[in-house]
């Protein structure tokens, strides 16, 4: 209750506060009603601006005696559940200063100059605004992608027993993101291991686990065994972009070592394979003609050593980007496996081991990769959050 208001000499309002509710008189440890005083205190919680002039509040309070012989608590002090014990700041500028950052689109820091709070007071704010938005259980998803991101530097400490260095941080963060429900990210855990991945996924329930059809992942054995032993049941869909991007790296490979071969140097400006080596990465059927055709013709002229190793790999990167092209159109399993062979029978032809090795990984990942040209599932939507997170980050 307000008891008395002043002025400063700032204009700024001075609230004088006291005690009208008989709970307070209550001890939080036994629940009994306190009949003796103690003494009195008086403290000065900080709150939020009123009508945009900082308010300063004095709270003369009393500390009673516990009157319960068997209750470890011998006194306490009058609070309110907008002052909770031993806070020095008011509940709505604590729930203010999480909901500038959760809802405001503000970083930590940010908000703490806002509010004239430090950090870790934001941040603690931060995770409790977090805890009352998010649900209590993850919603049921059908398909869900797992995809790693990495978010500043690993922290290492000496583990006397082990007489080994053990990881106290871990860069690599793993997502949990829902690509067709729109939840969102579901969940995030420290470490690029399956006992994390297997750890996150089992806690929860049985029919959680059940729901899921499809699990969508990049070309990783470490998410492709710990999906296999939590969700057997579940289909594990390989990436296209990363088998796309696997391509394009192997393509890279071999025009860097052709060059190093026959040139004694890297690539620089000047040498036509060095000066195509962005439109050798991107897609035929998105290149035009115009670009196509004299750049298939500038390989020709090349000298042998270095041309026709260079367009046999491009070609076989073309053989695999067709058979990623089926995905959306509903294609029979004889036309991917059509595919599939002319995109093996290219490799082995071109006798490049890039090639090879291209070759072996996607035989390797066939079942996933195929999963996901017939059922269409991306993982675009874990790189996304990825993308987001990083951004945040650099921000925070």
């Amino acid at each position: 209750m307000v008891a008395a208001v002043e002025l400063d000499e700032h204009a700024n309002p001075i609230l004088a506060l006291v005690t009208s509710a008989e709970a307070t008189r209550c001890c939080p440890e036994c629940g009994v009603r306190s009949v003796h005083p103690h003494s009195w205190v008086r403290t000065r919680p900080r709150d939020l601006p009123v009508a945009g002039r900082q308010t300063a509040l004095t709270w003369t309070k009393r500390r009673w005696r516990c009157a319960e012989p068997s209750c470890p608590r011998a006194t306490f002090t009058e609070h309110v559940p907008q002052i909770p014990p031993r806070h020095r700041l008011t509940a709505r500028l604590r729930e203010a200063a999480g909901s500038a950052v959760g809802d405001g689109g503000r970083t930590v820091l940010q908000s703490a100059r806002d509010h004239a709070v430090s950090w870790p007071i934001v941040n603690a704010a931060v995770h409790a605004h977090a805890a009352c938005a998010l649900p209590e259980k993850d919603p049921e998803v059908s398909c869900l992608g797992i995809d790693e991101t990495r978010r500043g530097k690993a922290r290492w400490r000496w583990d006397e027993l082990a007489g080994a260095w053990s990881a106290v941080v871990d860069r690599w963060h793993i997502g949990f993101v829902d690509l067709n429900g729109g939840n969102g990210l579901l969940g995030q855990v420290e470490g690029r291991t399956a006992a994390s991945v297997r750890a996150w996924i089992e806690r929860h329930d049985e029919q959680w686990r059940q729901a899921v059809a499809f699990v969508a992942i990049d070309l990783c054995s470490i998410f492709k065994s710990a999906v296999r032993a939590s969700l057997p049941h579940a289909i594990v869909v390989a990436d296209r972009f990363h088998v796309a991007q696997l391509a394009n790296q192997a393509v890279k490979d071999v025009r860097r070592r052709v060059t190093t071969q026959a040139r004694g140097r890297r690539g620089r400006k000047g040498d036509r394979e060095w000066e195509l080596r962005n439109r050798l990465t991107r897609s035929a059927a998105s290149t035009p003609a115009r670009l196509l055709d004299p750049m298939i013709d500038d390989l020709k002229a090349l000298p042998k050593a270095i041309g026709a190793p260079i367009l046999a790999a491009w070609n076989c990167k073309e053989d695999l980007m067709d058979l990623l092209a089926l995905t959306h159109t509903h294609p029979s399993r004889e036309q991917i496996y059509r595919r599939l062979e002319r995109f093996y029978a290219s490799c082995a032809d071109s006798g490049l081991p890039e090639m090879k090795r291209l070759a072996t990984t996607v035989s390797t990942w066939r079942n996933e990769i195929i999963a996901g040209i017939v059922s269409g599932v991306s993982n675009a939507g874990s790189e996304g959050h990825n993308r987001a997170i990083k951004t945040d980050a650099r921000c925070a």
